[in-house]
């Protein structure tokens, strides 16, 4: 049960890295749609959308570390404390 448990934690901090990653891009899309705006009428909607991605993209991150170290710390303390 703990191997299922431990490929669980690992599928979930691969699931919250490709996450991470579709929101970074974007979010580096949406500001470059907003830049783009900046000439004529801002767009602050897609701002808005970007700071959103922004964020998501940030709690993906925090999530990816959390998993690792659930990983690291819970199942992997065995082979590190030898």
């Amino acid at each position: 049960m703990a191997w299922l448990f431990e490929r669980t934690i690992e599928a979930a901090a691969w699931v919250a890295m490709l996450v991470a990653w579709l929101c970074l891009g974007t979010a580096i899309y949406r500001c470059s749609l907003w830049i783009g705006t900046i000439q004529t009428e801002p767009d602050f909607s897609l701002l808005r959308d970007a700071a959103m991605s922004s964020a998501a993209f940030l709690a993906a991150a925090v999530a990816l570390g959390l998993l690792a170290c659930v990983d690291r710390f819970l199942f992997d303390a065995d082979e590190h404390a030898a």
